[in-house]
């Protein structure tokens, strides 16, 4: 039987989430329940037990009950049931001040002895009786409380699933846990002590890095096995936060995707994020986790850091519309304050889920358009960007946002599934962004892919690394590449020239002849030049048939001495014969290798520069898109068959009131500012956007076709021309959906 979860769902977070209780003795099964039905929720999430240790449900053996709440879980849960509302409730949080009153030796502690704790306190202040103390899983309390807890919540309560939100144990040196007993459990497991230096290359800390990512993952299978225990029907889920934590909760859904029946990709940054973050964070949600498995993603009903204001209505409609475009969940997540003190938020989510739940039909078993694949490796995250996992992150940012700016249909693979042959050949196109650990059992997989046709595109430090650490002294499959690696060079500033006068007219008449790579640095402080966009990949080709499509060139000087002396980038110079951007076809297909960082450059500057070095050599050497989009790039288009339906969601981001601003870095010029140097601004008004045009090749269809779209109740136009079958949009207001079916 299709597990209930498996069905598009609608689904509003609950948070009753202080320490005294405030508005608890407000708050009702009856007055959630109401809120639910009236945002046309299908699921609700509520705490069965807050970060403070008080549960709100009847008959607990572990925990004091809340002692203001009204609320109780049970009753909930009997009520949802008979509206049709599934109730999922959040356990296990590592997060709780009752058991450090208790147990104080159980708590996270740093190599310092202070207590980690999850609320947000200054730099500069010392912790004292915090409110969110982290729980170590390596204490007692795993045994005693957590695994229990999460059995006793499920059983006392009939929930429907259960959610481990912010289940937290960090590897990163600052934030991880040095109490005893991690301390006592390592030297048992690994016959030495905690290293409390982070050196890559001291074997112990590698040891310890990926020992805690495995205590969480024994945690969750634990936890697992207890809540399937109750009840094999339950949903049992993690929260990721994909975006926080240095990404690090990525990793744990990758290791752990087999305990896993679905992921929340809690995403409470896109208020300080461009478009595109909610989509990003989905789709890499998706991969990690694996197929046919549902990602909840998140958009608060309030704005940013302010859960007791409401934001503008679009900035909530267009936050949903483009989880759900992304094949996610939509999560609207509100606290009690905002329920009670700003409700505008709430007709917004009753606008927008009253439109996605027009559409489930045209959801409900979709599958995206696979065209290009964009690939996403924990282990180079994790490993060989440890420190800065930043810049591995904008690298593979970057190409999502250039496919999705581009309305190329694009996912992202996990690495995991590089070794999967039938996953690999489902994108004609795949792209591997500076992924420099690379399984030896992947490259023959790739090696055929190439051969049988695929368009293969590599960038930066390519397969240098095995998982094991050693190195490979060269790019991964170098032979078909034609490639000699020689190193690293990091010029702080350089540039790609494009080509010879032939090359140039045949790829990239109407760029300029040399694009910079590199840029400031941000912080300033001991560099002027960022310490890793400069870096180039030093290649020789060392086969004939490798052709050179850009070289590197120098910059004038080390830093620019027009405009902003010091900050601004140098001319460029003279060009080296260092091949920088090369392609070779193998069997009968490409392999397109870039020495710089090209995703990392378009994550950060946006340029259309850089999304044109790669959109140009895809429409070249990749098979034509089955489905064309011309459209602005500030309307995105997300891809989907459905037996013989093809189903386009279209999100318009098209608004001017989006205001982000960051700081430059601070300098000895510096003086006081003029303005704020933080601004956020939420989005107030989405400008309409006309005539779009949707072009399917005929090769793609099997029939004539009739289109709709289901969210306006319109019959589109379509006409035939020729090699292709045209739709037109007429008007995109926030959000629309074309169905077109073949007759």
């Amino acid at each position: 039987m299709t597990p209930w979860w498996n069905k598009p769902l609608r689904v509003l977070q609950f948070n009753i989430e202080d320490p005294y209780g405030f508005y608890a003795n407000k708050i009702s099964a009856e007055n959630v329940i109401a809120l639910a039905r009236k945002i046309r929720a299908n699921t609700l999430i509520v705490f069965a037990r807050d970060a403070w240790g008080r549960v709100f449900y009847n008959g607990s053996s572990l925990y004091p009950k809340h002692p203001n709440t009204r609320l109780d879980v049970k009753e909930l849960v009997e009520k949802g049931e008979k509206e049709g509302i599934h109730v999922v409730v959040m356990a296990a949080h590592t997060a709780n001040r009752y058991l450090y009153r208790m147990h104080p030796d159980w708590a996270q502690r740093n190599k310092k002895g202070e207590v980690i704790v999850l609320e947000h306190y200054p730099r500069a202040e010392k912790v004292v009786d915090p409110h969110w103390p982290l729980i170590c899983p390596n204490s007692p309390a795993l045994d005693l409380y957590f695994v229990p807890e999460v059995e006793e919540a499920v059983k006392l309560t009939g929930a429907h699933g259960l959610l481990l939100d912010s289940f937290r144990y960090l590897p990163d040196p600052p934030r991880a846990c040095f109490c005893e007993h991690c301390r006592l459990k390592f030297r048992r497991e690994y016959g030495m002590d905690l290293p409390e230096e982070a050196n890559i290359e001291d074997i112990a800390f590698r040891d310890a890095w990926e020992w805690r990512y495995n205590v969480t993952v024994r945690a969750i299978a634990r936890m697992r096995e207890a809540v399937k225990r109750v009840n094999p029907d339950t949903l049992f889920f993690y929260n990721s936060h994909p975006a926080g934590w240095a990404g690090r909760g990525n990793i744990v859904v990758a290791k752990s995707r087999r305990y896993l029946d679905a992921v929340f990709a809690e995403a409470s940054e896109v208020d300080v994020r461009g478009p595109g973050m909610l989509t990003i964070a989905s789709k890499l949600s998706k991969a990690v986790l694996g197929d046919g498995k549902p990602v909840f993603v998140s958009r608060n009903a309030f704005y940013d850091l302010r859960p007791v204001q409401s934001p503008p209505a679009p900035t909530i409609r267009l936050g949903i519309y483009e989880i759900v475009a992304s094949g996610g969940y939509p999560i609207v997540t509100m606290f009690s304050s905002q329920f009670f003190n700003d409700q505008r938020a709430i007709d917004a989510v009753e606008e927008a889920y009253s439109v996605v739940e027009k559409i489930e039909e045209y959801i409900d078993g979709a599958e995206p358009l696979r065209y290009l694949g964009i690939v996403f490796d924990p282990e180079t995250h994790d490993k060989y960007y440890w420190r800065k996992p930043e810049y591995y992150i904008g690298e593979v940012e970057g190409f999502s946002l250039i496919g999705m700016h581009r309305h190329m249909p694009w996912e992202i693979v996990s690495s995991t599934d590089l070794t999967e042959k039938s996953i690999v050949e489902r994108y004609p196109v795949i792209i591997i962004p500076d992924m420099a650990i690379l399984e030896d059992d992947a490259i023959d997989i790739l090696e055929n892919y190439v051969y049988n046709g695929g368009l293969l595109i590599i960038t930066h430090e390519f397969g240098v690394m095995r998982p094991d650490y050693t190195y490979r002294e060269s790019l991964a499959m170098q032979e078909i590449l034609g490639l000699q690696y020689e190193g690293i060079f990091w010029f702080g500033y350089s540039y790609l020239h494009l080509g010879d006068d032939k090359i140039y007219k045949e790829y990239w008449e109407g760029l300029p002849r040399a694009i910079p790579f590199g840029d400031h640095s941000a912080a300033f402080v001991k560099e002027r030049t960022d310490p890793k966009l400069g870096e180039v990949v030093r290649v020789t080709p060392v086969a004939e048939d490798v052709e050179v499509l850009g070289w590197t060139r120098l910059g004038r000087s080390a830093y620019g001495y027009e405009y902003t002396l010091g900050r601004s980038t140098p001319a460029p110079d003279s060009v080296t014969q260092l091949a920088a951007l090369t392609l070779r076809r193998y069997g009968r297909g490409t392999v397109v290798y870039y020495a710089h960082m090209i995703g990392a450059h378009y994550s950060r500057l946006g340029h259309p520069d850089y999304a044109e070095l790669v959109t140009r050599v895809i429409k070249k050497h990749g098979p034509s898109q089955p489905i064309k989009i011309k459209a602005p790039e500030t309307v995105q288009a997300e891809v989907y068959k459905q037996g013989d339906r093809i189903i386009i969601h279209l999100v318009n981001h098209t608004f001017n009131q989006k205001i982000l601003s960051a700081p430059t870095g601070p300098s000895k010029q510096s003086l006081p500012s003029f303005e704020p140097g933080y601004r956020v601004h939420p989005v107030r008004e989405i400008i309409p956007v006309y005539n779009i045009e949707i072009c399917i090749e005929k090769k793609a269809l099997n029939n004539t076709v009739k289109a709709f779209d289901p969210v306006n109740d319109a019959k589109l136009e379509t006409t035939d021309k020729g090699k292709c079958i045209s739709i037109k949009v007429p008007e995109l207001k926030e959000y629309s959906v074309v169905v077109i079916e073949q007759k």
